[in-house]
């Protein structure tokens, strides 16, 4: 029965060679091998030769082809030489079932130029045979191995130990938040306060490089030395500054406190400028010169004040222990 199909086959392969000869359109396909075990891949290579002015339609490759199951197809790829057409592409097939099989013909339609009549180009058939896999029945028949059980490498633990790491992130940052708000405090670190006597004394050589009185600018000279001092000693003694007169200044108890010579020259540097702002007084041009100083001095003593007395904190401390 095998011999008759394949006869019969053969017989419309050449049918189809003569017919596509005349028509100068030529479809081959030919394998790699005509044996193949049960499971095995057999790739199937296709071919289609004609002339430029031919349009050949490849036929529809779906899951099963002739007995055999079809894994995968490529598209064909066209190679154009002058005059002269060729089309190829593979075919994957494979069975599952022991036998005899015939590949093909496969047909391909094309259509040439001026003329609309489909015709059909078709593969000369294959004898394929699938053998099964020898089994030896004189030994006896063995359970299936187990999987084996291969160990887990550091590439498939990454991702769990960055998912564990950005949960353990996410849940601390959720705890410090709520910690800080419960709290009152500010949810970001801020930045340490600088201290007040290095704001001052930037500030006076600031304005001191602005020449201002040299121009003829007194009053805002004098007024913006009283500032940086009253923005000072607010830093500084905790007390709104400001807002105070000189009198009241002066007479505060942090101030009070200092040294004669430091609080003396407070004195002078605010007093002085209130003559220059409210009384219209005329200094002299040395006089306008040491304020500046006179306000550095000030600032700079109540620093060493201030040093000297957490010094003798220190030492009653140690001295009490």
């Amino acid at each position: 029965m095998v011999r008759s199909r394949m006869a019969y086959f053969l017989l419309l392969a050449l049918l189809a060679a003569g017919r596509s000869s005349a028509e100068d359109v030529r479809a081959t396909a030919r394998v790699d091998s005509a044996r193949m075990v049960i499971g095995d891949w057999l790739t199937v290579y296709l071919q289609v030769e004609h002339r430029a002015d031919a349009k050949v339609t490849w036929p529809v490759f779906r899951d099963s082809l002739d007995g055999f199951e079809v894994v995968r197809h490529t598209d064909p790829v066209m190679k154009t030489e002058n005059d002269n057409v060729l089309e190829s592409a593979t075919l994957v097939l494979t069975a599952f079932d022991a036998g005899e099989y015939v590949l093909g013909p496969i047909p391909f339609q094309y259509t040439t130029k001026g003329d609309t009549t489909k015709s059909f180009a078709r593969t000369s058939p294959i004898g394929i045979t699938v053998r099964g896999v020898a089994v030896d029945t004189t030994k006896e028949i063995r359970d299936i191995k187990p999987p084996v059980s291969l160990p887990i490498s550091f590439a498939e633990l990454l991702p769990w130990i960055i998912a564990l790491a950005a949960s353990a992130g996410a849940i601390w940052l959720f705890l410090y938040i709520r910690r800080k708000r419960r709290a009152g405090e500010s949810i970001f670190p801020e930045e340490p306060l600088r201290p007040a006597h290095e704001i001052a004394l930037e500030a006076l050589a600031a304005l001191e490089a602005e020449r201002l009185w040299q121009r003829g600018k007194v009053k805002e000279y004098h007024s913006e030395i009283t500032d940086i001092v009253r923005r000072y000693i607010e830093r500084r003694f905790q007390m709104l500054a400001m807002e105070s007169t000189t009198d009241e200044i002066l007479s505060a108890g942090a101030i009070k406190a200092l040294p004669p010579e430091t609080s003396g020259t407070l004195s002078t540097v605010l007093v002085r400028a209130d003559l220059v702002k409210f009384a219209k007084f005329q200094l002299r041009p040395g006089e306008n010169e040491a304020s500046i100083p006179l306000a550095v001095s000030f600032v700079r003593s109540t620093v060493v004040a201030e040093a000297a007395a957490k010094e003798s904190e220190r030492r009653e401390e140690v001295a009490v222990s």
